[in-house]
């Protein structure tokens, strides 16, 4: 019994060593990234319950953070200047009316407002079931910026609606 106590505090120990590692090179890669990004980083101010950062990335002006939870699930958090495909005017529409446009939605796609952000989120089911929201900061939308909004992105994969839009309203600016 006591072999198998050791075993399990060792393993308990192994685990909490590798989140502390992988946290603390996290801190660092965002900090490098804050410095050189030429727009606001966000990141989770409290990664919920059950997720953990599993890996951080940054190159070529590119950052991303993948997350994964006590199940399948995981989340991307990309940050890059070149993301595309979002329609900026629609979207200022959309938070000045609270309206869906009238452009062909669909039921894969959506328009969705959380906490301080706004974009289209979208679903696919292959080759795993996503969920993919591209956004920008609504005070982006009617701010001066020389038509530089920093877009946004998060992937959930194996995870609901639901699950993503908690992990949006943890989103805040790196300070």
């Amino acid at each position: 019994m006591n072999k198998l106590y050791l075993i399990k505090m060792f393993t308990v120990f192994c685990s909490l060593l590798i989140m502390t590692v992988s946290c603390t090179q996290a801190d660092a890669t965002l900090s490098q990234a804050k410095r050189e990004l030429p727009f606001p980083v966000i990141f989770p101010e409290n990664v919920l319950e059950d997720w953990a950062i599993e890996e951080t990335i940054y190159e070529d002006r590119l950052l991303v953070t993948t997350f994964k939870n006590s199940e399948e699930g995981r989340i991307e958090l990309v940050q890059d200047q070149n993301i595309q495909g979002l329609d900026v005017e629609q979207l200022r529409n959309y938070v000045l009316s609270n309206d869906t446009p009238n452009t062909e939605f669909t039921k894969i796609q959506e328009i969705m407002e959380v906490n301080d952000y706004v974009g289209e989120l979208a679903y696919f089911m292959e080759p795993i079931p996503t969920v993919q929201f591209t956004f920008v900061s609504k005070n982006d939308l009617f701010a001066d910026v020389n038509g530089n909004i920093p877009y946004y992105q998060l992937i959930g994969k194996e995870v609901s609606t639901e699950e993503l839009r908690k992990f949006i309203y943890t989103l805040e600016v790196i300070t």
